[in-house]
């Protein structure tokens, strides 16, 4: 972990680049990479709000799973969450 906040403090992009293809297998520069990426953000973002819903209003269902086994690097959210990933 140390090596990675190096890596990042250094050159954030690297960083992102190095922690998805050896994470998760995502080579992030390729158009096929991104889409993985950005369904990765999606899938993360729909876990946030189950587990909004089930601590304000209760489980709605237990169907719903992370496919991913880390996730995605904060950052990547970017500046309209809504825009970005939620509207499609």
């Amino acid at each position: 972990m140390k090596d990675f906040a190096t890596t990042y403090s250094q050159d954030a992009n690297a960083a992102k680049r190095l922690y998805y293809k050896t994470k998760v297998n995502f080579d992030i520069d390729t158009p096929e990479g991104d889409k993985e990426k950005k369904a990765m953000l999606r899938k993360y973002l729909e876990g946030t709000q189950w587990v909004l819903y089930y601590y304000y209003k209760g489980a709605q269902h237990w169907r719903w799973y992370y496919p991913y086994h880390y996730a995605p690097i904060i950052s990547d959210l970017g500046k309209n969450i809504v825009q970005d990933f939620l509207r499609g």
